[in-house]
């Protein structure tokens, strides 16, 4: 299939669609999108009981993830890095959230899918055992974990703040004086070490909390809160 953008540099004819995941990853997509203000349909999706994809996402993609995006000449994308560089490819006109240094955007963006998010999701497996084994079994589970934590977890999580923090600096924003994809793509696992308090972030890491309250009080972001259908990461 052709890609969307022609020779020309003009922005596809037709909108695109998100299918968008509560409690996901999906919603730094929908961000960059209000960010943007380009016209897409989105189509909001409910983790189900057992915090799963609901089957009607694999109707759309065999891996049934979110998310989802269709560009508007029916491309289907699923990774959220590439669905972030499409968009910001396509639609970012004015270049307002290019960045100057492609190898450290890179660096930060791929960093924020494998080191920082690996680390994460672990944790989480280690909390959802912890938490759903059921008696005795929970004592040991619980006791696994705060080993993990002690020996491994807690300072991995340490080395992965203090890089951020340096990289980030004294600017507002890791892209420079606006949100790039790296600052995009960063939001959801600093979602969840904010969330979950894997990290005290106010006490320890003052401009990485700061970078996160000032994502908050976009009014980019407000409106996924308002067009989204929950992210609520201490939900699961």
């Amino acid at each position: 299939m052709a890609d969307s953008t022609s020779s020309s540099g003009a922005q596809p004819k037709g909108q695109p669609t998100l299918h968008h995941l509560s409690d996901s990853q999906s919603q730094r997509i929908l961000w960059l999108l209000e960010e943007l203000a380009i016209p897409y349909t989105l189509i909001n999706y409910k983790r189900d009981e057992q915090k799963r994809s609901p089957p009607g996402l694999k109707t759309i993609h065999p891996l049934g993830r979110a998310p989802t995006f269709i560009t508007a000449d029916g491309r289907i994308l699923t990774e959220s890095m590439t669905i972030a560089t499409y968009l910001l490819e396509t639609y970012d006109v004015s270049k307002k959230f290019a960045y100057s240094d492609w190898i450290r955007d890179m660096t930060l963006t791929s960093f924020s899918g494998t080191s920082l998010l690996d680390l994460a999701d672990t944790e989480l497996l280690f909390d959802l055992a912890a938490k759903h084994t059921p008696w005795p079994l929970s004592y040991i589970t619980r006791f696994i974990k705060k080993k993990y934590d002690s020996f491994f977890s807690a300072a991995e999580f340490k080395k992965n703040m203090e890089f951020l923090a340096k990289e980030l600096g004294d600017e507002e924003w890791f892209n420079g004086k606006e949100p790039g994809r790296a600052d995009f793509m960063l939001s959801w696992p600093m979602d969840f070490v904010g969330q979950r308090g894997y990290v005290d972030l106010k006490k320890d890491f003052p401009t990485l909390h700061a970078w996160r309250m000032r994502i908050i009080e976009r009014p980019a972001w407000k409106s996924t809160l308002e067009k989204g259908n929950g992210y609520d990461l201490n939900s699961w």
